[in-house]
């Protein structure tokens, strides 16, 4: 089977620019010396801070599936490297394009990287502390990347609410995601009817605020590798189906990095009408919008991101439109 695809040595170079990575995080790609030191001891400082420049610079984004003309997403790792770097308009994506862009990028930097499917919780954005876990089929991707012969769930592809650093795979470990007291855990369990050790998944679980209930956010299988083509049917179903949340939604959140990028500190987040942020915890005010055009404007406000006339003209008519 031929080897999953790379990013070039001025491709790696053209992220560490979009990412506005520091230059101490600079390393050559393609090189003995980065492959050794990626895998090392020192690796997972070097790939929290990766992902955290990565989260805080690029969009979690459905924009594609409405202001587009044929609404499509590919998650072609060099169709979303144009995407998200070479076109320079602020753009992201969903999951598979974000983890299938930043799985590639690690893999060019001598990481080394398996990636999986996922089923989110239905449910895991729910105010309802009684909600039932109800897990929808595959249609999410993370990494899952080893590191001294450690592991960790590396996801920059969830949005609001996903991990904002490697999470290493140990059950039942609480880590501090945002400041003062969201965090998350790994539980190692069967969820389903099979309860059969050898059945058990990762459960990604989240909790807000200290004596909140831990609500399940999506889970991943253990060993399990998913391909490329993989993805291309689990992209096929999140990006046409009338059930999927993203064909109807207008969404896109960024993270916000403190002065010194050592910490995730919050989220923009733009749903449907509306623009905030969400600060240690804190929801600032609502912006809402009465018209497309006020949408186009916040996106380019609060997000650097451009959107062409003819992908504005895209949304013109369908479901999502103000």
């Amino acid at each position: 089977m031929s080897p999953r695809a790379s990013y070039t040595t001025s491709q790696v170079h053209e992220i560490y620019d979009r990412i506005s990575l520091p230059s101490q995080h600079r390393k050559p790609p393609h090189d003995a010396s980065t492959k050794s030191f990626a895998r090392g001891p020192d690796g997972l400082h070097w790939l929290a801070a990766l992902q955290r420049h990565a989260l805080s610079s690029i969009p979690f984004e459905s924009l594609s599936l409405h202001y587009s003309p044929d609404h499509r997403i590919s998650t072609d790792s060099q169709d979303v490297f144009t995407k998200i770097v070479t076109q320079n308009t602020g753009r992201g994506g969903y999951c598979m394009e974000l983890n299938a862009f930043f799985g590639t990028f690690l893999r060019a930097l001598g990481f080394e990287v398996l990636s999986t499917g996922g089923r989110v919780n239905s449910n895991q954005g729910s105010s309802d502390p009684e909600a039932e876990v109800s897990y929808m089929g595959w249609s999410h991707m993370v990494n899952i990347v080893t590191i001294d012969e450690k592991r960790y769930l590396v996801d920059i592809g969830f949005g609001s609410g996903g991990p904002t650093e490697p999470i290493r795979l140990l059950h039942l470990e609480e880590v501090c995601n945002i400041a003062p007291d969201q965090y998350v855990r790994l539980k190692f369990q069967t969820v389903g009817e099979d309860k059969d050790e050898r059945a058990k998944m990762w459960v990604l679980e989240r909790r807000e605020g200290n004596e909140a209930a831990w609500r399940a956010v999506y889970c991943f299988p253990d060993y399990v590798e998913f391909l490329p083509g993989d993805y291309e049917i689990m992209n096929l179903h999140t990006s046409t189906s009338p059930t999927s949340f993203f064909t109807y939604t207008v969404l896109c959140t960024k993270c916000m990095l403190d002065e010194y990028g050592a910490e995730i500190t919050g989220t923009t987040v733009l749903f449907g009408k509306s623009v905030y942020k969400q600060v240690k915890g804190v929801k600032g005010e609502p912006t809402t919008f009465e018209t497309e055009s006020d949408r186009v404007k916040a996106l380019e406000e609060w997000f650097g991101i451009i959107l062409s006339a003819e992908q504005q003209a895209g949304i013109i008519g369908t479901p999502s439109a103000i």
